[in-house]
């Protein structure tokens, strides 16, 4: 338990720089004894909205860049830890693309699509009760990436500019509810998630023909979400699920190939 609670608390202090959606999975645990282990693959695909402060430099107020998508392809490697518990690893690659519409000053327009990225994470499930087709859990997450996107020349307003960009996004969720096996083959889960998004876009460039480096904050249009998947054992060691997540103001989709040892 007081593994637990440090986890938890780790993440949702981290959770202090910028973050989005991650693969979940089942809350509870595949791995229910110390020493096993799973190697897996996964993608995802989300559509944020992040609210972005002002910048006074371009005269720009406070606004919602919409449909900021970000594609993840990563390999996933868990360890059990006993007691219904795992921890897991992930490293991958991921790509970022803002929305097309007017929104910050048309800044997401203009500075297309990042170049793809070294992504990294990690996370922990714990599984807190267990019967024969039925199991409560926890799960906690954090991902952390760099968005690079080109130096571009565009209007922001009355300003001229030649701006490079970069997102720092640090992700973090915390779930819990429940998995139902159906049967022998599929399971069924899902719950409440909290989602955080707090951090900094920055540009380095010239504005109107002058050096300029500035920087605005960013943060999550809502807090609380959900999500629902579905899993399939494909042998006694190899699963396949596929899951939806959704707050108030994003979304997202994805699946994962797993092998158990």
């Amino acid at each position: 338990m007081k593994r637990l609670i440090i986890v938890t608390i780790g993440a949702m202090l981290m959770s202090t720089q910028v973050l989005a959606f991650d693969l979940m999975g089942p809350t509870t645990s595949r791995l229910k004894d110390s020493g096993k282990s799973s190697v897996g693959v996964e993608y995802f695909w989300s559509s944020m909205e992040i609210d972005a402060d002002g910048i006074s430099a371009l005269d720009l107020t406070s606004d919602t860049i919409d449909d900021f998508e970000i594609d993840k392809i990563t390999a996933n490697l868990a360890l059990g830890m006993g007691r219904g518990s795992e921890i897991f690893f992930r490293i991958g690659v991921a790509d970022a693309s803002p929305d097309n519409n007017n929104d910050w000053g048309n800044i997401p327009d203009h500075i297309g699509s990042s170049d793809e990225i070294l992504v990294l994470g990690g996370g922990a499930k714990w599984t807190l009760y267990e019967d024969a087709n039925f199991g409560w859990g926890l799960l906690t997450q954090v991902s952390w990436a760099e968005y690079d996107f080109d130096g571009k020349s565009y209007s922001v307003g009355a300003h001229n500019v030649t701006l490079s960009t970069e997102f720092e996004i640090v992700e973090v969720q915390i779930a819990t509810g429940p998995t139902l096996k159906l049967n022998e083959d599929i399971t069924i889960f899902g719950g409440p998630f909290l989602y955080f998004l707090n951090g900094d876009a920055d540009f380095d460039g010239t504005i109107d023909g002058s050096p300029a480096i500035i920087s605005a904050d960013l943060e999550q249009e809502s807090l609380l979400g959900g999500y629902i998947g579905a899993g399939l054992e494909l042998g006694q060691n190899v699963n396949l699920s596929f899951e939806v997540q959704t707050t108030s103001g994003s979304y997202g989709m994805g699946g994962q190939l797993i092998w158990k040892f």
